[in-house]
Parts: C-alpha cells; sequence; structure tokens
C-alpha cells in the first residue's frame, strides 16, 4: 500500500471521526461546562469540522461518570421509542448525544423534552450542520444561546494534526501545509483529503510545493469533468426491483435506503445525499460502516469516488 512507502503501517489521514481534538480548547471547555451544568446545547458546523469527533470525545470523557446514550438520528425509524431506550433505573446520570439533529421527527422531540423536564436525562448536546432547528419552540428554548460553533483549522492546528496523524513524520514543508489549509477552506476533513492525495499523487516524487500545487490542481480539475458527466438525480427512481425486506432487516432504514438506490445503480456520495435529502457527511458515515461489512464497495476510485453493491452481497438479494 502507498502509505508504506512514507514509513506508515496505515492510511495516517483516514477521515474516520476521531477523539483527538486539536484546536477546540475553548469549544470542549464550554461544551464541558453544559453538560455538568445539565444543559441543553446545540454544536454546529459545516460537515467534516468535526462535530461527530466531537461527540465521540464526550462519550469517552464522560463514559465513567454518566451513562451515555449516542444516537444517529439517521438511523431511528418511526418505532423507535427514546425512554425505552434510555430506561426507567437510573443508576448514574443519562446523557444524551445526539448527531444529525436535523433528522429527528416530532414525536421523538416531543419525547426528548419530556424526558430531560422530568430528569429522566440530565444533559442533551445536540449536533447538526446548521443552526435552525426543526424542535418545537418549547425546546428550542431549553437550548437558548448556547451554541458552539465549530470553523474549521487554521495552519498552525492543521501541522499540528498532520503531525500527530504522522507520528511527526511529517512529510509535508510548511508551505505546501498552507497551500492544503487554504485549498480545503481550513476543513478538517478535506485537509486530511488533501494529504492523502498529495502522497498518492507524488508517490516516490519529491514533495515540493509546485508539485503539491499541480496534483491538486489536477484533481480539483477532475472532480468537475466527473460532476458534469455524472447525472445529479433528485427522486427515488421508479423502477427500484423489489427486494424482500426480510433480507435487510438488520440494517437502519437510512442504511436499507442506500442498498436499495445501488441495487438500482452505481451512484456518488453527493448523489446519494441528494436523492435522501442529507447532508454528504451523513452519506459517507453509513458508505463507510456499508464498507466494512462488504456490502458496499468503491467501483470507481477518482474523485468524486463512486459507490456500489459488493456482487455476492447483490446476488443474495436477487
Amino acid at each position: 500500500m502507498w502509505y508504506k512507502d512514507y514509513g506508515w503501517k496505515q492510511n495516517p489521514f483516514s477521515v474516520k471521526h476521531q477523539t483527538a481534538l486539536l484546536g477546540l480548547d475553548n469549544e470542549k471547555k464550554l461544551v464541558l461546562e453544559y453538560v455538568n451544568s445539565g444543559d441543553i446545547c446545540l454544536v454546529t458546523g459545516k460537515p467534516g469540522v468535526g462535530k461527530t469527533s466531537m461527540l465521540k470525545w464526550l462519550r469517552r470523557k464522560f463514559g465513567w461518570k454518566y451513562k451515555i446514550v449516542y444516537f444517529n438520528a439517521e438511523d431511528l425509524d418511526e418505532s423507535f421509542k427514546l425512554a425505552k431506550k434510555i430506561g426507567k433505573k437510573i443508576f448514574r446520570p443519562r446523557i444524551l448525544l445526539l448527531d444529525e439533529a436535523h433528522n429527528c421527527d416530532d414525536m421523538f422531540t416531543k419525547e426528548l423534552k419530556n424526558l430531560w423536564d422530568h430528569n429522566r436525562i440530565k444533559s442533551v448536546v445536540i449536533a447538526q450542520i446548521g443552526e435552525t432547528l426543526s424542535f418545537p419552540d418549547s425546546l428550542k428554548s431549553r437550548i437558548g444561546n448556547r451554541v458552539i460553533r465549530l470553523t474549521g483549522l487554521h495552519y498552525p492546528i492543521a501541522k499540528a494534526l498532520i503531525d500527530l496523524r504522522t507520528e511527526n513524520k511529517n512529510p509535508f514543508s510548511d508551505k505546501i501545509i498552507e497551500l492544503m489549509v487554504d485549498e480545503a477552506k481550513h476543513n478538517p476533513r478535506k485537509i486530511l483529503e488533501h494529504c492523502e492525495q498529495l502522497c498518492i499523487g507524488l508517490q516516490g516524487q519529491d514533495l515540493t510545493l509546485e508539485a503539491a500545487k499541480g496534483v491538486l490542481t489536477k484533481r480539483k480539475a477532475e472532480l468537475l469533468m466527473d460532476l458534469a458527466k455524472l447525472e445529479e438525480p433528485t427522486s427515488l427512481p421508479d423502477n427500484l426491483m423489489p427486494i424482500d425486506d426480510k433480507k435487510l432487516s438488520q440494517f437502519s432504514p437510512m442504511q436499507k435506503r442506500m442498498i436499495l438506490l445501488l441495487f438500482d445503480g452505481n451512484r456518488t456520495a453527493k448523489q446519494l445525499a441528494q436523492i435522501l435529502n442529507s447532508s454528504e457527511g451523513s452519506v459517507g458515515k453509513q458508505l463507510s460502516t456499508l464498507t466494512e461489512q462488504s456490502v458496499v464497495k468503491v467501483v470507481n476510485h477518482r474523485r468524486p469516488k463512486v459507490y456500489g453493491l459488493h456482487s455476492d452481497f447483490k446476488t443474495e438479494l436477487q
């Protein structure tokens, strides 16, 4: 694998969520205060800035002190009951970490408010892309101005992140890191993607600033070309082959819809997000999970990556 040529045992630039958050000292301090005070707060920011990583950091931080309950709202179906999941016996105070909260329905938010008002839940940390909450006004008022905004990384923290990920085997010059930060518009996930692109694109070559500019410019041009070629569907196809729901019983509602769409044909994460009315980051998380389960695979590694179903899994569905 390419990363072994750089002396790494694995890909140090994986965009899977990490609990080692850099450059967010003030934000971490604030969310800790809200949780310990028994408040409801909102963590918001663009896809890839670290919202889910913040929730997972909280889960590790407070796992010994509180009963941590984490949910991604995209995985919840109409039959889900929060009270049942929370439980009646309270040995430790419950902390609810709610990801992708814009997918919550009215029944869930009403139940959440009721459980918090009756002290069944000590604190709630909500994460979503924007600040517009589809919650009842009575619940919004309990959040008030407790909003934590994640904005991205500037050069010193980006360099520290790369040093941490590579175990101080950072192959990039300061100028190249500054270039990647600017190209990524300070987005941590995109910075890591640029690191991977440069290492693969310049494997066996000198990592000069000009060479790095060339790789990133080429990648941007390829992305624009691929997007122009790809049809951007906006609704579910009418000709999806019926699949016995029992064969998909182990998957979440969102994963089922994604499998149906990929059964119909290969698609990018962006296409899936548009059809499902979700964020590309949320779809990416589900694609990673399905890939680990050998359900989904990358059929085209060029950016944007194109995903399809594993042939063996697709055969099982037919």
